[in-house]
Formats: structure tokens, sequence, C-alpha cells
């Protein structure tokens, strides 16, 4: 498979594993966008990031 085919494949399979586990789709793509920011600038945006989305997902 092509990459662009498999990052298609594997954000629809990400979108049907949250939805059976009842995880909001939304905020797992914030964090796995925010651990690429990580590797690239090298930067505690990761922690903060998790932080955020667990505080919103509380309230």
């Amino acid at each position: 498979m092509k990459i662009k085919e498999t990052k298609i494949y594997q954000n629809e399979r990400l979108k049907e594993i949250c939805s059976n586990k009842g995880v909001d789709y939304k905020s797992l793509q914030s964090l796995l966008n925010s651990v690429k920011a990580k590797k690239i600038k090298r930067v505690n945006y990761h922690q903060q990031k998790i932080v955020d989305t667990i505080e919103k997902g509380i309230k």
C-alpha cells in the first residue's frame, strides 16, 4: 500500500476502535498530534496537552 492509503486506513481503524471503546476520537487525535509536535519541537507540549485533555474530559 502507499503511504497515503495506509494513513487513511489507520485513521478509519482508529475511529472504529474509539467508537467501540467509547473514547472521544478528537481528543485522541489531538494527543497523537501533540506527540508529533513534541518530536519536532522538543518541548513539553505533549504533557500539557495530556493534562488539558484529561481536565476537559472530567468536566
